[in-house]
């Protein structure tokens, strides 16, 4: 599935705006003109709406998902929240060549069936009218139609870096003690498969053990498998062949295709990888490039991020997906950020990423009409624009022209900067050489120092 368009009537900060997220008729690639947006870039200064806009697409497949489980389950509970998000919003998308749209108008048809019913029926028979229930019920499992990277997704990576039995800590939602680890036991297998089933799922609010606990199953299946079947291989193969097994099993490790095909290519940036080393009760560890263990306790807040949200989009299947993030860059440093939208849109070349972010190195990683540029108008509504900035170009040109950061220094700094054209007003005019030669030697010196005779001119 993929957005194409969101159209606001007034909605919190929103007042008759429109989104449309395909590509210009004019656009330099032919085949893709008019098709959906590979990737959306959400900037704007605080307040503007980028984290709402990322909300409302969740809605919409809230409501799909909410929609598809009536057609199975007819007592399914009613959750009218994500419905009323449309009262006053438009969302197009397409799905399989259906054009899908969500409004008002769609759900006063449905509701009119039955208005006593209400919302307990509008799912029902909109999904049926849509001849999509057919397709959705035959996805394959890990098949996922919408993944939510919330700002605050670090804090799960707890579920993968600690001992969940043996931790104790306190401010982990994750950890379990003893007896509830008991209770659990019987009807793990089956909460595990329920979660990996559910085709939308949302990250960074503490609510997603199982679904971490299903992306990680094959490490723990493996670990809980590794000495039984060293002690197998001993007992029952040929002294001769001994070896030759023991190493099999070895490369048979799961987290070495996740190493090498997700997780150490943005890894070695931090002088980090994966420890496949490490076999036991905690799936993931780290250690330097050479070979010195680290911790999980003191991962930085930018590497646990880019664990747990590289690791699902990885794992999931993600053909046609749309995987929503909000801010990117939190506590990663200009030279990770430079390469984390290729990075990410790599590991699903098939989805459809909306980003909401702050960076302009992020932004620089879109092409101008993949860029939706948020501000307050006069009016004090918020409206958009489309990029200027070419994609790739340095930061702050996209600063100056997609940011409307113009100057981009301190005070200090645009001081220093008057000074430095002044010195060269008063050069011109100054007959006195000696005195010249002064003004030159401290013009050059102020121009060196903020390189202002550079690329970094404030203006």
């Amino acid at each position: 599935m993929k957005i194409t368009g969101i159209d606001i009537g007034e909605y919190r900060q929103f007042k008759n705006i429109k989104f449309d997220f395909t590509y210009p008729d004019d656009y330099h690639v032919i085949e893709k003109r008019g098709q959906p947006l590979d990737k959306v870039c959400f900037i704007g200064q605080s307040g503007t709406g980028k984290t709402t806009l990322l909300n409302v697409i969740w809605d919409f497949f809230q409501v799909v998902i909410d929609s598809y489980q009536r057609m199975a389950l007819a007592n399914d509970p009613i959750h009218n929240e994500p419905y009323t998000t449309f009262d006053s919003i438009k969302i197009s998308s397409t799905y399989e060549d259906t054009e899908i749209i969500l409004d008002y108008e769609t759900l006063e048809e449905y509701l009119n069936l039955d208005k006593e019913l209400g919302y307990s029926v509008l799912g029902y028979h909109w999904i049926k009218g849509l001849n999509i229930y057919d397709s959705l019920k035959h996805q394959e499992k890990t098949k996922k139609l919408c993944l939510y990277m919330k700002d605050s997704v670090s804090r799960e990576a707890d579920a993968f870096l600690f001992n969940q039995k043996e931790s104790r800590q306190t401010f982990s939602d994750f950890v379990k003690t003893d007896i509830q680890l008991e209770k659990e036991k019987s009807t793990q297998d089956e909460r595990i498969n329920a979660t990996g089933s559910k085709k939308i799922v949302s990250l960074g609010d503490m609510q997603s053990l199982t679904a971490w606990q299903f992306l990680l199953r094959d490490i723990d299946n493996y670990d809980e498998a590794t000495v039984t079947q060293i002690t197998s291989i001993i007992q029952n193969t040929p002294k001769d062949k001994v070896t030759e097994e023991l190493q099999r099993w070895v490369d048979s490790d799961p987290r070495i295709k996740l190493a090498e095909e997700c997780l150490n290519p943005i890894l070695s940036k931090f002088f980090l990888e994966i420890d496949d080393s490490e076999k036991g009760k905690i799936p993931v560890t780290l250690r330097t490039n050479r070979g010195v263990k680290i911790p999980n306790n003191i991962l930085s807040t930018g590497t646990r991020q880019l664990l747990a949200t590289a690791i699902p989009i990885y794992k999931f299947d993600t053909n046609g997906t749309v995987i929503l993030f909000d801010e990117p860059e939190r506590s990663l440093f200009p030279d990770i950020q430079r390469g984390l939208v290729k990075y990410y849109t790599g590991l699903a070349p098939e989805a459809q990423f909306f980003f909401a972010t702050h960076s302009p190195i992020i932004a620089a990683a879109f092409e101008p009409c993949e860029r939706f540029i948020l501000y307050f108008d006069e009016n004090g509504e918020v409206n958009y624009r489309k990029g200027e900035a070419p994609i790739g170009d340095d930061p702050n040109d996209v600063l100056r022209k997609d940011f409307w950061m113009n100057p981009l220094m301190h005070e200090e700094g645009l001081a220093a900067y008057r000074k430095y054209l002044d010195l060269a007003t008063r050069i011109r005019n100054e007959m006195d050489e000696d005195k010249k030669n002064q003004l030159i030697v401290e013009r050059l010196e102020l121009g060196n120092l903020y390189n202002f005779a550079g690329q970094h001119a404030p203006y």
